[in-house]
């Protein structure tokens, strides 16, 4: 299997990065992450919209535009030859003398499993809340250090993700957007967070079924709602059942979430056949 590196296409074993990195020494990278199945990669332009978005807030220049970019996306997957599979783009802050500034970045370009969520689906799953707000939520960083802190605590409880809040106001979980049902009306904070690719098209989806309010959402309203759950690019709509050891609701999905998954499904795989 290869991956990209700078401007080369490499053998994945041999692909390396110089120690003076900053994103290895300072924590200092974006990335961005999306599916390919069978070649077609639905909201693709989302995705390069948010990379590139993420690269100008941290002043970061990707090396190659859109066009170039998309090229060199589409020979990796041709070559790895893989049916279903995730693309990460990761732009570092480019090798330093001083371990510090940032210079001219580093570019890379990798195929990874994409994890299978299906087992978790019908039970639901666990989110542990954290006291954090990230800094820059709108920028897809790197830097994930208090959540992968406290990756012991999440796995003796069976939690998958932390819940990001503070002062009362819910924000993210560690890797998804969160959505609340309450009285019908989905619900879902407005600010504060990394605007998810899914969380966008899961909204379009629901806006012809039901009322969506995008607003400020206090934890209070977590542990009083009738349904919860969450959407990353690989999770799609995953029920949340428990926060913080208490139990949602019935502790089971909800109707509306279920419905909404197989609604969301079905779009998704119409983004697939379009290509």
């Amino acid at each position: 299997m290869i991956c990209f590196i700078n401007n080369s296409f490499v053998p994945y074993r041999d692909a390396t990065l110089h120690i003076s990195d900053v994103g290895l020494q300072r924590g200092f990278g974006i990335f961005d992450y999306f599916i390919s199945v069978n070649g077609a990669i639905p909201f693709f332009d989302d995705y390069l919209n948010r990379f590139y978005l993420s690269a100008e807030k941290l002043n970061l220049k990707v090396p190659f535009d859109r066009g170039d970019l998309k090229k060199k996306i589409y020979h990796l997957l041709n070559e790895n030859k893989l049916a279903i599979t995730g693309i990460k783009l990761l732009l570092t802050g480019g090798f330093a003398d001083d371990l510090y500034t940032p210079t001219d970045p580093n570019f890379l370009i990798i195929n990874i499993p994409v994890p299978n969520y299906s087992d978790t689906y019908s039970d639901g799953i666990k989110l542990l809340l954290l006291d954090y707000v990230r800094y820059l939520p709108e920028v897809k960083t790197t830097f994930y250090l208090p959540a992968l802190s406290l990756l012991p605590e999440l796995m003796r409880i069976g939690a998958l993700e932390t819940l990001y809040h503070h002062k009362g106001i819910v924000y993210e979980a560690t890797r998804a957007n969160i959505f609340i049902i309450k009285n019908g009306v989905l619900i879902t904070p407005s600010e504060g967070i990394l605007k998810g690719i899914t969380r966008k098209h899961v909204l379009k989806v629901a806006r012809l079924q039901m009322k969506v309010e995008e607003r400020i959402v206090k934890l209070d309203e977590i542990f009083d709602s009738d349904e919860i759950f969450i959407t990353g690019t690989s999770k799609h709509i995953l029920p949340v059942v428990n926060i913080d050891g208490k139990i949602i609701a019935n502790g089971r999905p909800g109707t509306i979430t279920n419905k909404l998954a197989q609604d969301f499904k079905a779009y998704y795989q119409d983004q697939i056949d379009k290509k």
